[in-house]
C-alpha cells in the first residue's frame, strides 16, 4: 500500500498536468485525496515543497533510465533509446515543461539545481561524443565546439517542446510524444558516419514522415 506521501505526490502530479501549478492549492490536493488539509501539511508545509519534490523525483527517473539503458556494447542504440524515454519522461511530468521558465524563476531551488545538472549533462554529452567518435560511429567535429551546440540545441528541444506542442494541440498524444523523440534522432543522423548509419538502420529506426 502507497503511504500517504507518495499519494499525495502521485495525486499532485496528476493535478499539476491537468490544471497547472497556478490553479492547484494545497486544499484542492486534500480534497481531491479526500483527506483533510492538515493531514497533507504534515507531510508537505507549502505548495513548493510538493512542485519541489516532484522536480527532484523526475531527475531521479532520468537518472536512473540512463544507468539501466546505458550499454557500453551499443552507445548509440542507447543514446536513442534514452531519447524515447527522455520524452516519455518529460511527458509525464509535463507541468514542469509546459511552465518550465516560471518554475525555474519562482523556485531558487529548482532554479539553482537545474544549472549545475546542465553542467553535469553536458560533459555526460561530451564523454559520450567522444566515445562514439572513437568507435567510428560520429563524425569528427568540422567546425570548434560543434558538439558544445549540438548540446545545446538538443538541450531547447527537450526543455521546449511540450509549450511548442500545447499552442498547437488541445491534447497532446502519444504520437506527439514519439514524434518528438523521432526529431532528436533527426538531430543526430547526420553527424553519423558511414559505420554509424549502418548501424542506424540496423535499429530499424525511420526517419521518414511518421505515420
Amino acid at each position: 500500500m502507497k503511504k500517504t506521501k507518495e499519494k499525495i505526490l502521485e495525486t499532485a502530479l496528476q493535478l499539476f498536468n491537468a490544471q497547472g501549478i497556478s490553479k492547484v492549492s494545497l486544499r484542492t490536493i486534500a480534497n481531491d485525496m479526500n483527506i483533510s488539509l492538515g493531514n497533507l501539511t504534515y507531510h508537505f508545509k507549502k505548495r513548493d515543497d510538493i512542485v519541489v519534490s516532484l522536480y527532484l523525483e523526475l531527475v531521479a527517473k532520468m537518472d536512473a533510465m540512463t544507468l539501466q539503458n546505458v550499454s557500453k556494447d551499443n552507445l548509440l542504440e542507447s543514446f536513442f533509446k534514452i531519447s524515447d524515454l527522455i520524452a516519455e519522461n518529460f511527458y509525464e511530468y509535463r507541468f514542469i515543461m509546459l511552465d518550465f521558465v516560471h518554475i525555474t524563476r519562482n523556485y531558487s531551488q529548482i532554479q539553482t539545481h537545474y544549472r549545475e545538472l546542465i553542467k553535469i549533462r553536458e560533459q555526460q554529452f561530451k564523454l559520450l561524443m567522444s566515445e562514439l567518435i572513437r568507435l567510428d560511429l560520429i563524425r569528427e567535429e568540422i567546425i570548434e565546439d560543434e558538439y558544445v551546440y549540438l548540446f545545446k540545441e538538443l538541450k531547447i528541444l527537450n526543455d521546449f517542446w511540450l509549450p511548442s506542442l500545447s499552442l498547437e494541440n488541445d491534447v497532446i498524444t502519444q504520437e506527439e510524444i514519439s514524434k518528438h523523440a523521432l526529431l532528436l534522432k533527426t538531430k543526430i543522423f547526420p553527424y553519423l558516419t558511414k559505420k554509424g548509419r549502418t548501424a542506424f538502420q540496423q535499429m530499424n529506426i525511420s526517419t521518414k514522415k511518421h505515420e
